[in-house]
This record gives C-alpha cells, sequence and structure tokens, in this order.
C-alpha cells in the first residue's frame, strides 16, 4: 500500500479558535481609517465655520471714495530736467567703429516727490551723469539702435532708483537722441 497517503490530522473547535485569522489586522486598520475621517470633517468643519462665506460687497464704481483712492495710473507726475546735454562715445558695440552719442535726459517722478528728487539728484548728480554714461558706453548696438531705448532706459531708471536708495524715478525721457558712427 505504497499508495495511501496519510490522512490530516482532525482540528477540533479549540483548535480553530486558538489559530488567529487574521480578521484583526482589517478591523484595526478600518477603525483607525474612520477616526482619520471623522477628524478631517471635524477640521473642515471648524475651518469653515471659523472663517465662513465671505458676504459680496458691490462696489459702485461712481462712488467717491471708490474714486478717490490713487493708483499708480492716476498718479500726477512731473518731468525733471537731468541736465546738461550727455555726450558720450560708444566703442564697444560696432567693433572697430566709434559711435558718438548725444542726448538729454529727463526723468519722470511722482509730484508729490518732486521736491524731495531734486534735493537727492542735487546730491548725487555725479554719480548720475557717470551711471548714465557707463549705461550708453556700455550698451549694444541692437540697443542703441532702438527707436523707443527701452533697454537703455530702464537701466538708467533702475540705476538711478538705486543710486538715490528710493524708487523716485517711473519713467525716462530721452530728448534730442543723436547718434553718429565714426
Amino acid at each position: 500500500m505504497a499508495t495511501e497517503t496519510p490522512e490530516a490530522p482532525v482540528q477540533t473547535d479549540d483548535a480553530i479558535a486558538a489559530k488567529p485569522s487574521g480578521s484583526g489586522f482589517w478591523l484595526k486598520f478600518i477603525a483607525i481609517a474612520g477616526l482619520l475621517i471623522v477628524v478631517m470633517i471635524v477640521q473642515f468643519l471648524m475651518l469653515y465655520f471659523m472663517f465662513g462665506e465671505s458676504d459680496p460687497v458691490e462696489i459702485d464704481p461712481q462712488d467717491p471714495t471708490f474714486l478717490a483712492g490713487e493708483t499708480l495710473d492716476d498718479t500726477q507726475t512731473t518731468e525733471v530736467d537731468i541736465s546738461p546735454l550727455f555726450n558720450c562715445t560708444n566703442s564697444m558695440s560696432a567693433g572697430s567703429q566709434a559711435i558718438h552719442v548725444s542726448f538729454n535726459l529727463h526723468v519722470e517722478v511722482p509730484s508729490h516727490l518732486a521736491e524731495t528728487f531734486n534735493e537727492a539728484k542735487k546730491a548725487h548728480k555725479n554719480k548720475i551723469r557717470q551711471t548714465v554714461n557707463t549705461i550708453v558706453r556700455s550698451a549694444t548696438i541692437e540697443d542703441l539702435n532702438d527707436p523707443n531705448l527701452s533697454m537703455v532706459k530702464r537701466q538708467i531708471r533702475e540705476e538711478i532708483n538705486k543710486i538715490l536708495s528710493q524708487s523716485y524715478v517711473t519713467s525716462v525721457i530721452i530728448t534730442d537722441y543723436r547718434k553718429m558712427e565714426q
């Protein structure tokens, strides 16, 4: 009877009860997940009741208090002349050619800061002239050929504000611009 297989031992009810079935893990997992969900719902409700919905506020565009508010677009500006005429030679932009540039420089400042700007300009006039000359002398040929001179104007505005340690200048105006290649 070589083909006979031994019979498996019969398990009793006590053996089945003593053996862990693995259902305890899932019960703990479901309990913890349920607790987390309850805590999250409570937090959401607390935030909702604390901050709540904002009441829709209707803004009347004709309201005088709304119209009296000052914005950057509404700010009155004053043009200030940075004189005398600027003359400089740029030999970096066109290789072997030298480019002579001359122009008048004006800046726009908010009207309420015009007095303090003029005082600061007088105190730092040589630094401002040197910086403007350096910017123009180091400009590329593309920057000097730009009809708006936008890169040069931006650099001048940033550097003047940096020298004066305050944002006085809102825009730069270049007039009587002459560029002569030699």
